[in-house]
């Protein structure tokens, strides 16, 4: 009898720590969930205002856009009037187009054209520019040159002017002498004629 007792108080035992551990994680779930359920619940306060928010600038846009639709509206009915004109003048631009895009290929193969053309220029303009520096250098030769020349030229002008002078001195000694050439020869005539004839001097011959 009494260990039949010690069982049945051992399994009361065991039962009521079961339900204990049971009555407190079940305490504890519902605390959790109660937390959750307040988090929860706190973001969805904040989205919920954050909505009001967006749905009144919702509003306001729609008013706004409210307004923007009768002042389309009204403008469609304008462009609408401009239709007629706009198609003629689109059937113009058409045929411009057409015609436009024929130019448009024609300029290409020119354009085609004047690349190569371009290309051929630069490959020219590049064998020029070398013959330029080639110049460049014999046109510093042709320089130094000239300076040489000139400086020679300046000699031979002073050389040339001092000649100038050295010839109008033996031009003028020139004139003095023929002058006293001239007195001479008119001296020995008049010496000559007072001789009579045949006793003249050899010098009074051909006088």
């Amino acid at each position: 009898m009494s260990a039949l007792g010690r069982s049945l108080n051992l399994g009361l035992v065991v039962i009521v720590v079961l339900l204990t551990a049971g009555t407190v994680g079940a305490t504890m779930f519902y605390q959790y969930s109660v937390d959750s359920l307040d988090q929860q619940n706190e973001q969805l306060r904040e989205r919920n205002e954050a909505l009001e928010e967006d749905l009144s600038e919702t509003r306001q846009d729609l008013s706004a856009t409210r307004t923007e639709l009768r002042e389309l509206n009204n403008s469609l009915e304008r462009t609408r009037g401009d239709v007629s004109q706009v198609s003629d003048s689109l059937e113009d631009t058409e045929s411009q187009l057409s015609s436009t895009q024929s130019e448009l290929s024609s300029t290409r193969g020119e354009l085609q054209e004047t690349e190569n053309s371009l290309e051929d220029a630069r490959s020219r303009i590049s064998d020029l520019t070398a013959t330029l520096d080639d110049l460049e250098e014999q046109r510093n030769r042709l320089e130094n040159q000239i300076d040489d020349l000139e400086a020679d030229n300046e000699e031979l002008e002073a050389t040339n002017d001092r000649l100038e002078n050295r010839i109008d001195s033996l031009q003028s000694e020139v004139s003095r002498l023929e002058d006293r050439v001239d007195a001479l020869e008119v001296d020995l005539r008049e010496a000559c004629a007072g001789y009579q004839d045949g006793s003249e001097p050899a010098v009074c011959s051909g006088v």
